[in-house]
C-alpha cells in the first residue's frame, strides 16, 4: 500500500507541470459555475453549521467579504489571509499550506450565494484549479431565539485532467486535508458574524 501511494505521488509530481488538458471555452458565469459543479474533481458537502445571528447580519457578511477583513483579525494573520483586490475580487492566502488564489461572487439567489475562484496549492504536490463555493442558509428558532443554519458545498476542479484523475486515487489522503481547510475558513467566518451580531444586540438593549 505504501509503495502504491508513493507511486501516485511521484506521478502527480511529474505531471503537475503539464498544461491544462481541459478544452478552453467561453462560458457565462452561470454556465461556468454549473460546468465546475458537474465535472468537479472533488465535491465536499459540509455538516450544517449553526450561526447565532439574524438573517440580515449573515447575508451582509457573506455578500461583503471585505467586511470580514475589517472585523476579523484572524483573517489578517499568517495562517489565513483575506484581502480586497478590487472590482469585486478577493484574494486568499494560506502561506503554511502554500495556497494562493482569487475569488468573486458569481451568483446570488434568495437564501443562497455562490462564489467562484481560481488558485494554486501544494498538498503533497502542486496543482491549480477552480473552486465553486455554494452557501445556503435557512432561518430557525429555538428556546433561545432565532438562528441561521448554514450549509456549505465546495466543488474543486483541477485544471489538469490527468492530475485530477490521479488525485482521486489519492483521495483518502487529500480529502481530509481539504475538509480541514474548509472547516477552518467556516469557523473563522462564524466567529466574526456572531461577535458582530452580539455587539449589535448589546447596543440595542
Amino acid at each position: 500500500m505504501r509503495l502504491f501511494r508513493n507511486a501516485i505521488f511521484i506521478c502527480l509530481f511529474i505531471f503537475s507541470w503539464l498544461a491544462p488538458l481541459y478544452p478552453e471555452t467561453v462560458l457565462s458565469d452561470s454556465d461556468s459555475v454549473q460546468s465546475i459543479i458537474n465535472s468537479s474533481t472533488f465535491t465536499r458537502v459540509q455538516k450544517p453549521l449553526t450561526v447565532h445571528t439574524d438573517k440580515k447580519t449573515l447575508e451582509y457578511f457573506i455578500e461583503h467579504v471585505k467586511e470580514l477583513t475589517k472585523h476579523g483579525r484572524d483573517f489578517n494573520r499568517k495562517e489565513l489571509i483575506l484581502e480586497v483586490k478590487g472590482n469585486g475580487k478577493y484574494g486568499i492566502q494560506m502561506p503554511s499550506k502554500h495556497i494562493t488564489g482569487e475569488f468573486e461572487l458569481a451568483e446570488r439567489d434568495p437564501h443562497k450565494v455562490i462564489y467562484m475562484g481560481h488558485g494554486n496549492a501544494t498538498v503533497f504536490f502542486s496543482f491549480s484549479g477552480t473552486i465553486v463555493l455554494e452557501i445556503s442558509y435557512t432561518t430557525h428558532k429555538d428556546e433561545k431565539g432565532y438562528f441561521e443554519e448554514v450549509k456549505t458545498a465546495v466543488h474543486l476542479k483541477f485544471d489538469n485532467a490527468f492530475l485530477g484523475f490521479l488525485a482521486k486515487m489519492a483521495s483518502p489522503v487529500i480529502i481530509p486535508k481539504l475538509d480541514k481547510l474548509i472547516s477552518k475558513f467556516s469557523t473563522k467566518t462564524r466567529k466574526v458574524i456572531e461577535t458582530v451580531y452580539a455587539n449589535k444586540r448589546g447596543k440595542n438593549k
